[in-house]
């Protein structure tokens, strides 16, 4: 039996204001935004999009459309969003150099996945590895909270490989979790709760594992250091 292993941290408020304060801004162009609200109560201010979420449709919700336009602006990687997007992840770089014994060049994803888990609702539309959409097996995957996750809320994870014995990762706004989603399986239930769980997940992998000749099953990006991924070495110096 070969169980999953997850490890649950921490980051600064600093970091975890700086997105938020993202996100918020990112919705002000949203008609029917309230200047005053929090991220638990987007469903709320949901019109369209009311739907159970399925496959071509989890990530194109007009939240979601907000916040990926912002990526593609030409200032985004000066955006404080980058700036402690980047910190984060060459921490979390550090520590999986550290708990892997691996200390070659990594490569992370590029731009984070946005994940908006609304009441009566699903993030993901099916359980699922992330292997069956062509990821590389070598990827480690970290799951941040920018609000609370728990129970109906959370992201559900196979405890044990093969045995779909699925169970919360509940975590605390600003707590990120780093687990292997590429070979057990995950997803998430009917949002039970009365908030709005808002979250993000992005990848690391050693870039020996990385394949030209691979894309993504969906979008067919392509999973190399200058396209889906980049490599840390560049990633210290973009922004500066």
């Amino acid at each position: 039996m070969t169980q999953q292993n997850i490890n649950i941290m921490k980051s600064s408020n600093k970091i975890r204001d700086s997105f938020v304060s993202h996100f918020k801004k990112s919705f002000s162009s949203i008609d029917l935004i309230k200047k005053n609200f929090e991220l638990d109560d987007l469903h709320n201010l949901l019109v369209h999009d009311k739907n159970l979420l399925q496959k071509g449709t989890d990530q194109s919700t007009v939240f979601h459309k907000a916040i990926y336009s912002t990526f593609d602006q030409p200032t985004f990687f000066l955006s404080e969003f980058w700036q402690n997007y980047k910190i984060l992840c060459l921490e979390i770089v550090e520590k999986l150099k550290n708990q892997t014994r691996y200390f070659g060049e990594w490569a992370i994803q590029r731009y984070p996945t946005i994940r908006f888990h609304f009441p009566n609702n699903v993030s993901v539309f099916e359980f699922h590895r992330d292997s069956n959409y062509l990821h590389p097996i070598g990827e480690i995957n970290c799951f941040y909270a920018l609000n609370e996750c728990s129970n109906s809320s959370a992201l559900h994870i196979e405890k044990n490989l093969g045995f779909e014995d699925y169970v919360p990762l509940n975590l605390k706004p600003g707590e990120y979790a780093t687990l292997n989603t590429s070979i057990y399986k995950h997803g998430d239930f009917i949002n039970k709760t009365r908030k709005t769980r808002v979250s993000m997940d992005f990848r690391f992998i050693p870039n020996i594992f990385l394949s030209k000749d691979i894309s993504s099953l969906t979008k067919k990006i392509k999973f190399t250091s200058d396209s889906y991924f980049i490599n840390e070495i560049e990633m210290r110096k973009l922004g500066h």
